[in-house]
């Protein structure tokens, strides 16, 4: 399987593992953003605090995948392929006022907001590789990032702007990289021979949570990790012998949501920022994954 299918698709293999009790989100926490195939088509869902089934934003036939939420909270952006490519589209948070924000014959990829929600990072494919862009929130004047022959996907900007972290495979294998806003100052993070995927920082940019995926006979495994921003003190924080991955942290670095196989097929889960209290959020045969925190309640758009 690629990095590309195993970002969209979803994985045949199960494993037999102890489920965790499903619990509702508590009203003192946040909203849990991710996208589902629950309904035989790929949409874009909202697990409300307090409510036990997620609410579909997108109803849609088309592919609607990786959202995510601006930092207040009022906005969302993902990608469909609603116009014959994937493109980014942005809509308010009750799904409403849905529009694209680019049309390129490219595919893009991993839109993600900046910290003061003014700009988007994303990731424009080009088959043979992929760059990371940026643009305006409204769409326009998108600039290119990173030029090379590699893959440099899921980018992140950090919570001072100083910093855009991202994963490349540029060295043979995907490691982890951060660079300058400008796209200056490209320095790799780490050094092994394992796929580094999937980084996001700590609301206070000390630290990097990310999967580790690796290979166990015939089954790829993953597991979440935490490191500093200097790729110090790298552990990991979820052991179990299946897939988790796609680690993003609440606003307040209390926990993580990510999806993991521990159940037999992809679910959303939800873990205190040390790994432990592991909470399964979603509960459908179908995928669900790319999740992300909403702070709650949300503005009224």
């Amino acid at each position: 399987m690629t990095l590309r299918y195993a970002l969209y698709g979803a994985m045949t293999v199960l494993l037999f593992v102890p489920s965790a009790v499903l619990e509702v989100v508590p009203d003192r926490d946040y909203a849990i953003l991710f996208y589902s195939g629950r309904n035989g088509n790929q949409d874009v869902y909202l697990l409300r605090p307090g409510e036990r089934e997620p609410a579909n934003l997108t109803r849609h036939p088309a592919k609607d995948l990786c959202p995510a939420a601006s930092p207040d909270g009022s906005r969302i952006i993902f990608l469909s392929d609603r116009g014959g490519n994937f493109d980014i589209y942005g809509m308010d948070i009750d799904g409403t006022d849905v529009h694209p924000l680019t049309g390129t014959p490219e595919k893009e990829e991993h839109p993600e907001f900046t910290p003061d929600g003014k700009q988007i990072l994303f990731v424009r494919d080009f088959e043979t590789r992929s760059e990371i862009w940026i643009m305006d929130a409204d769409g326009a004047h998108a600039r290119r990032l990173t030029t090379n022959d590699a893959r440099d996907e899921r980018p992140f900007l950090s919570p001072d702007g100083a910093r855009v972290l991202f994963m490349s495979n540029r060295d043979g294998n995907y490691e982890i990289y951060t660079m300058a806003l400008d796209g200056s100052r490209q320095t790799r993070v780490t050094h092994t021979t394992e796929w580094e995927i999937f980084p996001t920082w700590s609301p206070d940019g000390r630290r990097i949570a990310y999967s580790r995926k690796y290979r166990t006979g015939s089954r790829m495994e993953g597991m979440i990790r935490v490191m500093n921003a200097d790729g110090s003190d790298d552990h990991q924080v979820t052991a179990v012998e299946t897939r988790d991955e796609n680690a993003m942290w609440s606003p307040d670095g209390r926990f993580m949501v990510f999806q993991s196989l521990r159940d037999g097929n992809f679910e959303v889960y939800r873990i205190d920022a040390d790994g432990s209290n592991p909470v399964r959020l979603t509960h459908d045969p179908a995928w669900d994954g790319w999740a992300s925190f909403v702070s709650w309640p949300s503005p009224t758009p």
